[in-house]
């Protein structure tokens, strides 16, 4: 599902950068409704136009990789949804069939938890085929294209393991959470890249003292781990996938742990060129889950680093508590 969730296309235009919409959709007061309803996990299916896209022999591994994630997806979700999501007491568990026809049917007494893939809105007219793994919290009645809140997820495309770990799935179900309750509380609606901003820009002073988990393909190749170490002028280490998964799930304390999430996509320019995803870096303690760093440059600023690869430079960027 790395390949298909997160493919490259070829594109020939003017050099511009697609926007993933972060938009929330919601209001306060929907939020404080939502809460009240029944949840809908929904349970991934099989897409027939994509099963047969992918149904060649050339792409047999693609559709292979598509199948084993959603099978992966749902039976995670199934566990982890319930163990971290806490807004609604009641949940149910139903296809993106049967939400659909709840839809047509014009109910309205459901909330939606689901993944979604976020496409860019297009730039002169040009699309790419790129998306945005992200999860989307939303009323039933709501366009499926307009969630009312949402919040991108952490893609682990450069590991040897699977995509997504508990880790990830407790990170971004508790950001969310809190984001939406951050809402409630000061009856304003800001979306996710705004509220990690200011979490990031309350908190990042709490880094101090504590040991930071960096995952060890995030360093950009040939690059200096003592160096980055150096920059920091932390505790900072270099860890396995497995290591970042205990800590966080686990709640060590006096921990706090770095993911890389897409977030947006970059096109080509005036000759052919290859379109790509732009990543932003998060710390989140692993004891409270709060945001505790963003690296996030805004309008993809000229010379700012959006790889999933981290240099010994953004080290320095986040022991200084630049939040960008």
């Amino acid at each position: 599902m790395k390949k298909v969730l997160l493919a490259v296309t070829l594109m020939i235009g003017l050099a511009a950068n697609a926007q993933i919409s972060p938009k929330f959709n919601g209001d306060p007061e929907d939020f404080q409704d939502m809460k009240k309803r029944t949840l809908i996990v929904e349970v991934l299916e099989e897409d027939p136009k994509i099963i047969k896209k992918l149904d060649k022999p050339k792409k047999a591994e693609e559709l292979k990789e598509y199948q084993t994630f959603i099978k992966e997806f749902n039976e995670d979700f199934r566990v982890f949804a319930p163990k971290y999501w806490k807004l609604n007491s009641n949940i149910e568990y139903k296809t993106t069939t049967e939400i659909d026809a709840l839809q047509k049917s014009k109910n309205k007494s459901y909330a939606v938890l689901r993944f979604i893939l976020l496409n860019d809105n297009g730039t002169h007219g040009l699309k790419t085929g790129l998306n945005v793994p992200a999860l989307a919290y939303t009323r039933i009645e709501s366009n499926r294209k307009a969630a009312d809140s949402k919040i991108y997820l952490p893609y682990r495309a450069l590991s040897k393991g699977k995509s997504l770990l508990e880790a990830d799935y407790k990170y971004a179900l508790e950001t969310l959470q809190a984001n939406i309750n951050w809402i409630i509380k000061n009856d304003k609606t800001i979306h996710f890249d705004k509220y990690a901003e200011k979490m990031a820009e309350e908190n990042c002073t709490k880094l101090k003292g504590k040991t930071i988990l960096v995952p060890e393909y995030v360093l950009k190749d040939g690059r200096s781990k003592e160096q980055a170490i150096k920059n920091y002028g932390g505790n900072l280490k270099f860890v396995t996938d497995e290591e970042i998964n205990n800590a966080f799930v686990n709640k060590t304390k006096n921990t706090a742990v770095l993911f890389v999430a897409p977030y947006g996509i970059v096109k080509g320019s005036m000759v052919i060129q290859i379109s790509t995803l732009v990543y932003f870096k998060v710390v989140a303690d692993c004891e409270t889950g709060d945001v505790n760093y963003l690296y996030m440059p805004g309008g993809f600023s000229y010379g700012a680093n959006v790889s999933d690869k981290m240099t010994e430079t953004e080290f320095k960027t986040m022991g200084n508590c630049k939040i960008l």
